[in-house]
């Protein structure tokens, strides 16, 4: 299955084309987004499946597969959401290499000024994209510790080579992504709220948070 992602989506002229082909996706969708993400969690667990899409040798076979599997995703959906991730990492790739581009990226005063600056570089993406990913990777269970604005919190410190705990703050600042998250995402929410994971109910406090707010109200 990965090479056919790769083949499909993500090789050289594939990503120049799709990347042309929705620039900035007209209609960033967060229930898109999830849903790409629910399926690649399906496949997964489903060996078989895995076994399937990774001998089909069509983009259009790939897709059957997957409506056949009860996915409604279109082709661009995938598009969309594998070539924005790869330009945001992309991104976070060249400015460890780059200080006058994570210098500027660091000093952004908001996030639509950081997503100024990407574009500028090349990079292309909303800034609801940019939460939803880093919202994603500081839920992600492979935790390690990292100190930032509210004291030290368990969080995703690096993908591979690339350090990921100083946009996860910058973000926290702005407030586009939530100050806490769960480690491990409890069963059941009232549906109203599922969406909103800003709510306490859906956060976990670090260990230094009590300690925060005792010297903040001394």
């Amino acid at each position: 299955m990965y090479y056919q992602i790769w083949n499909f989506f993500l090789k050289e002229e594939r990503y120049n084309f799709w990347k042309n082909e929705i620039n900035l996706y007209n209609n960033p969708n967060k229930l898109t987004w999830q849903k790409v993400i629910d399926f690649f969690a399906f496949v997964e667990q489903n060996l078989l499946l895995k076994s399937q899409l990774g001998e089909v040798d069509t983009l259009e076979g790939f897709i059957n597969l997957v409506v056949d599997n009860g996915y409604c995703l279109k082709a661009e959906e995938i598009a969309w959401f594998l070539v924005t991730r790869k330009q945001i990492w992309n991104l976070f790739d060249l400015a460890q290499t780059t200080p006058l581009l994570k210098d500027q990226l660091l000093s952004a005063k908001n996030p639509q000024q950081f997503t100024k600056v990407a574009a500028d570089y090349g990079y292309y993406f909303s800034v609801d994209e940019l939460a939803w990913l880093l919202t994603e990777v500081k839920s992600s269970p492979e935790l390690v510790s990292i100190n930032n604005s509210v004291g030290e919190i368990l969080t995703v410190s690096n993908y591979g080579k690339i350090e990921i705990g100083y946009w996860i703050w910058l973000a926290e600042e702005w407030g586009i992504v939530p100050p806490f998250c769960h480690r491990v995402q409890p069963g059941t929410f009232l549906s109203q709220y599922i969406d909103n994971p800003f709510l306490p109910d859906r956060c976990f406090l670090p260990k230094s948070y009590f300690k925060q707010q005792l010297v903040i109200s001394h």
